[in-house]
């Protein structure tokens, strides 16, 4: 009797601190597991924040540039100093966001040269990895260069007016062209910004 005692005092013992044991890894892995929920979760928010700073300074660079379009069209432009003013921060805001999403891989082309490397790096990539799903904008005009060219142009077209000299037909035609391509731009960018926003809600 006083063995059996024993026996069940020992596996007593020995089973809670089995149980015991288990607890404790169990309870360290579910901490791991939501430690590296609640970094994934953070991480997330930060992209979506970069995401939306882009959206955002794009449609009121997109804007100025519409604006700007606009008055001259109307015959009430802005003056060239007026226009550029406005138009640095806003292109500046655009440089900025662009280079905040390259963290998360959102590779932004800001000039012709870089262009040009990004779709040479992409044909590489479309080699390799044939079945790849890539985003419909990849091979549109950039935004960002799209921007600078309508930019110049319109800082341009206003120094020429401000000097006193009207603008044809075929000139404005161009500016228009200029700026559609920044609409066009826009929006294969927003295809690829709202991609990626849902891709994080998973």
């Amino acid at each position: 009797m006083a063995d059996s005692a024993e026996l069940f005092g020992l596996i007593g013992v020995v089973g809670g601190a089995v149980l015991g044991a288990g607890a404790t890894m169990f309870s360290s892995a579910l901490q791991t597991r939501t430690a590296e929920r609640i970094r994934r979760r953070s991480r997330a928010e930060d992209e979506l924040r970069r995401l939306i700073a882009l959206r955002k300074s794009t449609r009121e660079a997109l804007k100025y540039l519409s604006d700007a379009m606009e008055g001259l069209e109307s015959g009430r432009p802005y003056s060239r100093d007026e226009f550029m003013a406005g138009w640095q921060p806003a292109r500046n805001a655009v440089t900025d966001a662009a280079d905040l999403t390259a963290i998360d891989g959102l590779g932004l082309a800001q000039s012709p040269g870089s262009e040009e490397a990004m779709r040479q790096l992409r044909r590489a990539h479309r080699r390799r990895w044939p079945r790849r799903r890539e985003s419909p904008s990849q091979d549109r005009p950039g935004i960002v260069v799209a921007l600078d060219a309508a930019g110049f142009a319109l800082g341009e077209a206003l120094r020429t007016q401000d000097l006193g000299t009207a603008l044809d037909e075929e000139d404005m035609r161009r500016l228009r062209e200029l700026v559609t391509r920044v609409e066009e731009g826009r929006t294969a960018l927003m295809t690829t910004l709202l991609d990626r926003m849902e891709g994080l809600k998973d």
